[in-house]
């Protein structure tokens, strides 16, 4: 009898521990939403460039991570962290290079500004790793997709508040690329939504991922970005012919199209943005922009073939990342392409090894693991986003859509890793039948 009471006392004790462990094990989800905040007066600018929310909350979410538990870095998961590392070592060695290549004598502000933009990608791509270890099992999965809705709805209404606000307001307390953040919020939408229309998901998850979409969609719609607007296009067009004309597929193209009509009637800044985009002869008629007919691309085609000349005045080393103008003849607001950018900064290596970083999570999504969790259309879609996103202009220099690339990667990336432990569990005792494995699988 006193060692049963031995035994319960102790196991009291304990009791505020465990459940203090378990917090500690999941706060990273919680605090995981907070990160695509909008910047609510934070926002400074410094000789770096210019600082959002995100940039000050990616410390303490990295520190939320270590203490998480975590699993050894997945098979996966592993070739993509490779690529990073080897990347970040090119463009070390470009960037380091650059007084020695152009005549900057001994100003080393352009250096310096590049290390500095390096060291921001590897802080949010150690981010992004460290996500994809503390995905420990499915329940973990699942933990995220929960806290992914709850960053679309912080994305969503940011966005659907920011038109309504006086331009000063806004540059105070908004975004600071809305571009960046209508491709980052398509990214998201797009895998919720490829989610949605798999079936993944409880039931109650499918009934909030509904409302949480629509949110997110409408969000895009009015944003002041178009490449979300386009990138959304593709990734639903993607999962519309990867799904087939089921009755979900059609009901998703018709609500992006209602939600693109009543949008169009409710918000005046989205149509006329529509209108311009669409008829851009109405900008010649205010005085904006040359007469152009057909749609307004914004000259992308004709950029891009202007700026990819360039790409032999530097073709094995780059002028370095993230050093445009001066001396490299690159346009100080770039190309409007992140890939030519690419090759544009980083030489023929680094931009090859981006292409390989995007080939290989395509790869990844079409595993027989991926297709059995009902991930491969989800993170496809999201790809196909992210990817058209970089053809229209956004630079993942950084930042939050860096950090939502690897957030929609994660679930597939730790796969393999989680398969072994559920049979290491089953073979310690821990889970009672290979039904239950294989159902959990």
């Amino acid at each position: 009898m006193q060692i049963r009471n031995a035994q319960y006392n102790l196991a009291c004790r304990l009791k505020p521990r465990r459940k203090f462990a378990r917090f500690g094990d999941r706060a990273w989800l919680f605090f995981l939403p907070l990160m695509f905040l909008p910047d609510l007066g934070f926002r400074r600018s410094t000789a770096f460039g210019t600082l959002g929310i995100g940039d000050y909350l990616i410390f303490p979410y990295i520190v939320l991570l270590l203490v998480a538990k975590g699993q050894p870095c997945p098979r996966f998961s592993k070739g993509l962290r490779l690529i990073l590392i080897a990347f970040l070592a090119w463009t070390l060695i470009g960037v380091v290079s650059i007084n020695i290549r152009y005549p900057y004598d001994l100003d080393y502000s352009a250096m310096n500004f590049s290390l500095f933009k390096i060291a921001k990608l590897a802080l949010y791509g150690l981010a992004g790793i460290l996500t994809m270890k503390r995905m420990r099992d499915s329940i973990r999965r699942r933990d995220l997709c929960w806290s992914l809705l709850g960053v679309v709805a912080v994305l969503a209404i940011s966005l659907l508040l920011g038109p309504g606000k006086d331009i000063e307001v806004r540059s105070n307390t908004g975004y600071i690329n809305h571009n960046a953040i209508s491709v980052t919020a398509a990214i998201l939408v797009s895998y919720c939504g490829g989610l949605l229309v798999c079936g993944y998901g409880s039931r109650r998850w499918k009934w909030v991922a509904q409302l949480i979409v629509v949110i997110g969609l409408t969000g895009i719609l009015v944003s002041q970005g178009r490449g979300g607007w386009v990138a959304t296009i593709f990734a639903i067009a993607y999962v519309a012919w990867r799904r087939g004309l089921s009755s979900v597929t059609v009901a998703l193209v018709a609500g992006f199209l209602v939600l693109g009509f009543v949008s169009y009637r409710m918000f005046p800044e989205f149509q006329k943005r529509l209108d311009f985009t669409v008829n851009p002869e109405l900008r010649y008629q205010t005085g904006e922009t040359p007469n152009e007919t057909g749609i307004d691309s914004g000259g992308r085609v004709e950029i891009w073939l202007w700026e990819g000349r360039k790409f032999i005045d530097a073709t094995f080393w780059g002028t370095g990342f993230f050093h445009r103008g001066g001396s490299t003849r690159i346009n100080p607001n770039g190309s409007h392409n992140f890939f030519i950018q690419m090759f544009l900064e980083t030489g023929l290596f680094g931009g090859l090894l981006v292409l390989l970083a995007f080939g290989r999570m395509w790869v990844d999504a079409g595993s027989r693991e991926a297709q059995q969790a009902l991930l491969t259309t989800p993170l496809r879609a999201a790809l196909i986003a992210a990817f058209v996103g970089g053809m229209g202009g956004e630079y993942y220099y950084g930042g939050i859509p860096v950090l939502a690339l690897f957030l929609v990667y994660a679930p597939t990336g730790a796969l393999p890793a989680m398969r072994r432990a559920r049979v290491v569990s089953y073979v310690g005792g821990m889970v009672r039948s290979p039904v239950e494995v294989k159902r959990r699988a």
